[in-house]
């Protein structure tokens, strides 16, 4: 059964007037008529409140020439002798299928929807009589009350989407189309509606949700979007622009996972920031969980960012096209039969973002502890970058659904030094390569009784490439130094079965568990001069069964407590991982929110420190001697508050983390050893964000302290991990004066430790972080064609930023070395055309 609003496909018909009269003379003379249009009729001509199912009505056919004393009379002459019983409920007659025996229990299940594309609706909020549900990756839904009601109380949620408050009638099933506050370019205004709008924050600890769609009004490209998005969120690393991975709660590298279509997303390098690991118009629902998530989630000791992929238009065919001055950008939807679609989507930087003959060498005496003597030369990089994503949707039946998603993608890095510094000719050739393939089949299933079961086979795939040709020549008696003359291969395969299940017993118990085996590959090949230096393989299979149950002991308290249990074949050992959090709802406005969970990662970065304290990052799989499986524990704790478009969120946490793995080669401290270590993050997100109207803005801001221990350090016990920032602010504002659009952010972070690894850092050479972005679009529309032209200004200020991770030091062979640095974004001008249909 569904349920439609307005003129679309009117389902369930709901008329409200001024008041009714119970004793209200009614007029009824038809031949062989419809019962809902019957209905309908009365309600025009009676002022008369009448809500019912208009597709199980339309089969009963009235014939009468009668005048009725009042409505209840009518009623119960028109449905005397069907299956069909009426109820009076505040002023509005109710009409629902009969129920010969009265049964123990409410169940409702179904499906939430998109009402124009039919997109399923992944994890929206749902309230039956009050009780809180969530419905499934797919939009599916299962809801069971002990009690019976033959009227049900329904509220619907989800971002972006205004929300649904509605009376049915008891039915075993219910779909749900949600009417979203804009279609393609063009507003939709529904009175006395109110819409879930940026963001989701504060309904569980460490968790926020991403209306992904308000992601292209903010500054950007246009091709990392989400990820624009993202950094904007507090306790996500946006100073220092790294490239391919998210900074999550102070995580390092490789810690914290992106997953698409529910395969691993590892990153391409999107060389300041321009494009994001995956394309931002085929994203349809975005959580991020920072920390202390559920039992659902496994594999990393960091943070877990979960993107569900478009299903497609199964309605019409349209296509979507965004050009701008760097990158093209389009995607196309055809829609297969009546229930399933074909998504294609491609990205392609159509020269190189950078031209080499744009690298400038700046000469700056540095002062760090080492050597005061040390010169810097800021170097501007080379890229390009190109993806693919195709995608087959359908709905098998009603309660069948399956997919394919597959993407492909690959980046080039590199740079190229040839400068004369201190009467020698620096020539540096540095390459890094990235591919990334990746894929997903599922399947889903919905039972009888409106329980779900699912299975899912992925597939993820990196090779990275690293090349470095260093020479140094002396122009006064042509000789020439070769330094370094480094290839090095990386291969990371992973691929995955999973099968799980939902079980909903009542309202104070849903069961979720499920099985999955995982088999990793890594390989790495590492040759110097040609000759092979270090060559590593390594595979091995983990089997994890996840169990847990949301209680909801009251409707205002809700709890999950469950475990993971981690059986690594290739070990010999099993890892045992408890999660619980709990949700506490305080009147209508205020909710606290706690979590505590243990967490295992068995793939990880492990880094790599040469000479000169450059760090490089190769994936490894944990053997437990020299790599130690990684090994965290969350705690977490915060509150939230929502009242007339106005969210408070202040949320508390704590990481420790063992098993970190350094291998240090500094000859000239007669070090060359592998090195374990631990680290502890702990900080405070708060966000205020306000919501007037259709404008929005936000405040974010993070302290936060990331402190490591490594035994090979003898100088400090602690010291600062490379990614600790103590202070991260964040400004945003979102205009909207339809068809025209401005928005501006604004990032400040207080810095990133500077100095060696075997030396103290050197607070005075800490360099600030500030940016400000700024956009302006214009929407134009057509009746078949929408379009949008806009421009957006990174940098406006022209602030001198430096990337995180983008520091190298390469020797002088003389008193000096010379560290190398990839500046961030300068004030950079984007044009960009979207067009779609």
């Amino acid at each position: 059964m569904k349920i439609i609003y307005n003129t679309y496909i009117t389902i369930i018909f709901s008329i409200l007037s001024i008041q009714i009269s119970v004793a209200q003379e009614i007029k009824i003379n038809v031949v062989n008529k419809p019962l809902n249009k019957l209905l309908i009729d009365i309600v025009d001509s009676n002022n008369i409140n009448i809500s019912f199912d208009d597709e199980s009505l339309s089969n009963l056919i009235i014939t009468e020439n009668r005048i009725f004393p009042s409505i209840d009379k009518t009623l119960n002459s028109l449905f005397e002798n069907t299956n069909f019983e009426y109820e009076l409920i505040d002023d509005v007659w109710v009409i629902y299928p009969k129920i010969d025996i009265n049964p123990s229990k409410t169940t409702l299940s179904g499906r939430i929807y998109d009402m124009f594309t039919e997109e399923s609706l992944p994890y929206s909020h749902i309230y039956v009589n009050d009780w809180p549900f969530i419905s499934d990756a797919e939009g599916n839904y299962s809801a069971v009350l002990d009690q019976y009601d033959s009227i049900i109380h329904i509220i619907v949620s989800h971002l972006g989407y205004y929300i649904l408050d509605t009376t049915i009638a008891r039915s075993n099933n219910f779909d749900f189309p949600m009417v979203p506050s804009s279609i393609g370019l063009s507003e939709i205004v529904i009175s006395d509606r109110s819409v879930e709008k940026a963001t989701q924050i504060g309904n569980q600890a460490g968790l926020m949700k991403l209306n992904h769609k308000i992601a292209h009004f903010l500054p950007g490209y246009g091709d990392n979007s989400v990820f624009s998005l993202i950094r904007l969120m507090p306790g996500i690393l946006a100073s220092g622009e790294h490239t391919n991975e998210l900074i999550i709660w102070g995580g390092y590298a490789g810690q914290s996972k992106v997953m698409f279509d529910g395969f691993t997303v590892y990153g391409l390098k999107n060389f300041n920031d321009n494009i994001s690991s995956f394309n931002p118009l085929i994203a349809k629902d975005i959580e991020i969980h920072k920390g202390g998530y559920d039992a659902n989630y496994g594999d990393r000791v960091g943070g877990i960012v979960n993107i569900i992929g478009k299903n497609g238009n199964t309605i019409n065919p349209s296509f979507t096209i965004n050009i701008n001055n760097m990158t093209l950008n389009g995607m196309v939807e055809i829609p297969i039969s009546k229930k399933g679609s074909l998504i294609f989507a491609f990205r392609q930087t159509y020269y190189n973002l950078y031209n080499p003959s744009d690298m400038s060498a700046v000469i700056d005496q540095n002062n760090d502890s080492i050597s005061t003597n040390d010169l810097d030369i800021n170097v501007i990089p080379d890229y390009n970058f190109r993806d693919f994503n195709v995608k087959y949707s359908t709905q098998i039946s009603d309660n069948n659904n399956f997919y394919v998603s597959l993407h492909a993608g690959r980046d080039r890095f590199s740079y190229k030094i040839n400068e004369a510094v201190l009467n020698r000719v620096y020539d540096k050739k540095a390459k890094d390569q990235s591919t990334q393939t990746g894929g997903s089949v599922y399947w889903g299933h919905i039972w009888n009784n409106g329980n779900s079961s699912n299975i899912r086979i992925c597939f993820s795939g990196l090779v990275n490439e690293y090349s470095n040709d260093f020479k140094i020549q002396n122009p006064i008696n042509s000789n020439t130094e070769y330094i370094a003359d480094d290839n090095s291969k990386n291969t990371l395969d992973e691929l995955k079965i999973e099968h799980s299940n939902s079980i909903t017993i009542n309202q104070y118990h849903t069961i979720e568990g499920g099985l999955d085996l995982t088999y990793n590959f890594v390989e790495l090949e590492e040759f110097s001069f040609d000759a092979k230096m270090a060559y590593y393989l390594s595979s091995g299979s983990i089997a994890n069964f996840y169990l847990q149950d949301n209680i909801s002991i009251l409707k205002n308290l809700n709890i999950k407590a469950g475990f993971r249990i981690n059986h690594a074949f290739y070990l010999q050992k099993i890892y045992f991982e408890p999660r619980i959090s709990a949700s506490l709802k305080i009147g209508d406005m205020w909710k606290i929110n706690c979590a505590y969970g243990k967490y295992n990662q068995f793939i990880s970065l492990s880094t790599i420190v040469d000479d000169f304290g450059n760090f490089k990052y190769l994936w490894s799989l944990s053997n437990n001697k020299e790599l130690p499986v990684l090994n965290a524990s969350h705690y977490v704790i915060g509150s939230s508050y929502h009242h007339n478009n106005l969210t408070f969120s202040i949320e508390g946490y704590y990481k420790n983390i063992s098993g970190l793995t350094r291998f240090v080669n500094l000859t000239k401290y007669s070090i060359r050893d592998i090195f374990h270590g631990k680290a502890e993050s702990y900080g405070m997100d708060i966000l205020l964000k306000k919501d007037l109207s259709r404008h929005s803005a936000w405040i974010a801001y993070s302290l936060s302290s990331t402190i490591e221990h490594f035994t090979y350090n003898q100088i400090e016990n602690t010291r600062r991990a490379p990614q600790d920032q103590r202070h991260e602010l964040k400004l945003a504002l979102l205009l909207n004066f339809d068809p025209i659009y401005f928005s501006t952010n604004y990032v400040y972070g207080s810095g990133f430790p500077y100095g060696n690894v075997l030396t103290q850092y050197q607070e005075s050479n800490i360099q600030k972080y500030s940016r400000l972005d700024a956009s302006l679009i214009y929407k134009f529309l057509d009746r078949k064609v929408n379009g949008e032209i806009g421009i957006s200004i990174i940098n406006v200020l022209n602030t001198k930023n430096l990337k995180y991770s983008s520091f190298e030091k390469i020797p002088s062979n003389q008193v000096e070395d010379i560290n190398i640095y990839t500046e961030a974004l300068p004030i950079t001008p984007t044009l960009y055309l979207k067009i779609s249909m």
